[in-house]
């Protein structure tokens, strides 16, 4: 896998060579967008379907790591089509300037791409809380925990949401507590 992972980045660099009329940063920001994009694929991949076989397992413990690499992979989801998304829109270089000139919204910046590979990491917290709130919530949550399916599916959704999901329960706590 890692050796398909390695053709795909030498091709995508070959297939997109340096500008030399946007200049070297905006060639190296092009390089950063597709490597993240690729580390977050290949993330999300190895995660989801080591999540996958782990909850099969019948151990709670063991079920819970399954449901954290599964919301991992959800979570790298969101990330990944968020950049692409940003990649689309264009490029904004350390100065401020946007490549294309007329771009607008929200661009790539190589200041995001931490951001963007920290954040299934979010994923990996939230979708067990995520699935423990559904279990500690449901009368027959033996129906949900026993459920490969729900399991999956919870967990996926759980890490794709998770930023948003945070960010949710943030403001409901400022609300309910005046914080």
């Amino acid at each position: 896998m890692a050796e398909a992972v390695v053709e795909v980045v030498a091709e995508l660099q070959e297939a997109a060579p340096a500008d030399p009329a946007r200049g070297p940063e905006a060639a190296a920001l092009h390089g950063s967008a597709r490597r993240v994009a690729l580390a977050l694929a290949a993330l999300s991949v190895v995660a989801f379907t080591s999540g996958i076989g782990i909850l099969q397992a019948p151990d709670q413990l063991l079920k819970m790591t399954g449901v954290a690499l599964v919301g991992f992979a959800g979570s790298g989801v969101g990330a990944f089509t968020s950049l692409l998304a940003r990649y689309a829109n264009g490029l904004e270089l350390a100065d401020g300037t946007h490549v294309p000139a007329s771009a607008e919204g929200e661009l790539y910046h190589r200041r995001l791409a931490f951001c963007f590979l920290m954040r299934p990491v979010l994923g990996a917290l939230v979708a067990p809380l995520i699935v423990g709130g559904v279990t500690l919530f449901m009368t027959r949550h033996e129906d949900f925990t026993n459920s490969f399916n729900a399991m999956m599916i919870a967990s996926f959704a759980g890490g794709l949401y998770a930023k948003s999901a945070l960010e949710t329960a943030k403001n409901a706590f400022k609300v309910v507590f005046r914080a």
